[in-house]
């Protein structure tokens, strides 16, 4: 039978889109694995079998049933075997029919002149230009001390830090100065020493600074009122106790002078004797009215004491608060002024140097690999792939540094 041209060329199609699949898949038939690759493992049947495991250090995976197995150094292939005779042999399944996939590729890793140097995720096509921009770039601040220039607007930017932090700093030390004068605002006078910093920043620190200030002062006269009326009503309440206690005190003295010239009289025969009685029934009673608001003086004295004492110590731990965020704020000044005045000094003599970075050579890149089992080492270049677990190693040459 002779195909047609249009039927040719749908053959043809059908062939190149089945060939491309089988071609990636062949590349990671032969992908080893190794310390740090993540497998993803399932069986046909048990979802619930399905996880992550991670090839550990001793070169191992975790499986459900079996325990450790050996990864490292076997083909997705290998160890999918490996996995179903192990779950047989330990009797857990009869015929598991085992999915082994890679999940995540173990790191590779980069050293030498660049940014950051370390561990970097592995993705497919990764090229050693990939590898540098992923680790920050070359690392051209190596030479900031032969280049102080390079350096420059980082010290600007931490120079105009230090003013905002120094002006928060003095806004901090006048509004604690105004609370312990009991003043609700202050006025920030300019200072030289925070002078090339931002006047509409100082001014947004002043306004919040004052904000505090108004909400400290303002809590702080609250409490103080409740406590000063309570200490009123208690001294108002002993007053009260006193003065009826007095009263009581007078009438028991004239109820007693009374009892006495009743009982003269029974004696003499000229009062009845029951009226002698009423008048020792009314002298207790006043006596017990007496001995009750003579108690109720004593817990209203305490209580009085106690709020007046209890005042005086929110005043005193007000005052030694105060006093210790003043001396804090005050250290933290100083040391601001030392930072600042360094931070200066090394603004001028970046400025002062004519020093410049030339055209640098290109790096020298190695990478080391170990490919089954065995460690190679070899030069690339930037658009050289790389394959996980490799190091790449960069080297600039200072040497290609130029200076004016």
């Amino acid at each position: 039978m002779t195909l047609g041209p249009i039927s040719c060329l749908r053959m043809a199609l059908l062939c190149s889109a089945l060939s491309a699949p089988w071609a990636a898949t062949a590349a990671e038939a032969n992908y080893k694995l190794d310390t740090g690759d993540i497998v993803e493992i399932d069986i046909f049947g048990m979802p619930e079998f399905k996880r992550r495991a991670t090839v550990n250090i001793d070169g191992d995976v975790a499986i459900p049933f079996v325990g450790g197995l050996h990864a490292s150094g076997l083909s997705l292939a290998e160890l999918r075997s490996s996995i179903g005779a192990a779950l047989i042999g330990v009797g857990a399944m009869q015929s598991p029919q085992v999915t082994v996939e890679i999940a995540e590729h173990r790191p590779f890793f980069i050293s030498g002149d660049v940014s950051r140097p370390g561990a970097t995720a592995y993705r497919k096509g990764l090229t050693v230009r990939h590898a540098i921009a992923l680790s920050g770039g070359f690392d051209a601040l190596r030479f900031r001390s032969e280049n102080p220039l390079m350096a420059a607007p980082e010290l600007r930017a931490k120079h105009q830090a230090l003013l905002l932090d120094l002006a928060r700093a003095e806004a901090r030390i006048a509004s604690v100065q105004a609370e312990i004068g009991n003043q609700t605002d202050f006025e920030m006078e300019a200072a030289s020493s925070t002078q090339g910093a931002s006047a509409k920043v100082i001014e947004e620190i002043t306004k919040a600074e004052r904000h505090s200030l108004a909400a400290r002062m303002q809590e702080w006269a609250k409490q103080h009122e409740f406590h000063r009326v309570k200490i009123e009503q208690a001294r108002e309440q002993v007053a009260a106790l006193t003065g009826s206690l007095e009263q009581q005190s007078e009438a028991a003295k004239y109820q007693k002078a009374a009892m006495e010239r009743t009982t003269a009289n029974v004696m003499k025969g000229v009062t009845a004797i029951n009226r002698g009685d009423e008048e020792r029934r009314s002298l207790a009673l006043m006596k017990s009215t007496e001995t009750d608001t003579r108690s109720r003086l004593a817990s209203a004295s305490t209580d009085l004491a106690n709020a007046v004492r209890e005042l005086d110590r929110m005043s005193a731990d007000r005052a030694a608060s105060l006093q210790k965020s003043f001396e804090a704020a005050t250290v933290e000044r100083e040391k601001l002024k030392l930072d600042l005045r360094a931070m200066t000094e090394k603004l001028l003599y970046a400025g002062a140097l004519k020093a410049q970075m030339g055209k640098a050579a290109a790096p020298e890149i190695t990478i080391h690999r170990n490919a089954d089992g065995e460690k190679t080492s070899f030069s690339a270049d930037q658009d050289t792939l790389i394959k996980p677990g490799d190091l790449i190693e960069i080297a600039i040459d200072p040497m290609a540094l130029a200076s004016r």
